[in-house]
């Protein structure tokens, strides 16, 4: 398959996910998170790891389901701020240029403000698991 075909069906794929894992506090903004995939390739000399690169748009007061990932997660914002909150830490606020760390399998959540937010998310993922695991 075309390189730029399987990219449009990562996009499509990721998109699709993010409504069901994103939502607005308020039913009536009908917005959801938006997902564009930048790249998703294996990464070279390392076996059964992919690296996930996307820009993801959060509508204002946003708040993802608490879950986890089977690899480590890097973000930057490009606008707007949003908390990270991991059981059993402190929450930890990025704003605009800031960035975060959040290791492989902790359990974690982020909320946008009043403004949403807009970030670059970087995994470095193993390849052939889910991209996230929901957590109640």
């Amino acid at each position: 398959m075309p390189r730029s075909n399987a990219r449009i069906l990562v996009l499509v794929a990721l998109v699709g996910l993010y409504p069901m894992v994103g939502h607005a506090k308020e039913p009536s903004q009908n917005v959801s998170v938006q997902a564009e995939n930048l790249l998703r390739e294996s990464i070279a000399g390392v076996e059964g790891k992919e690296v996930i690169v996307s820009r993801v748009s959060f509508p204002p007061d946003t708040e993802l389901p608490w879950h986890w990932h089977p690899g480590e997660e890097f973000f930057y914002v490009i606008e707007g701020s949003v908390t990270l909150k991991q059981r059993g830490e402190a929450d930890l606020t990025a704003a605009q240029g800031g960035a975060q760390k959040i290791a492989p399998q902790v359990i974690h959540t982020g909320r946008t403000g009043e403004q949403g937010a807009e970030l670059v998310i970087f995994r470095v993922h193993a390849t052939g698991e889910p991209e996230r695991y929901l957590v109640d």
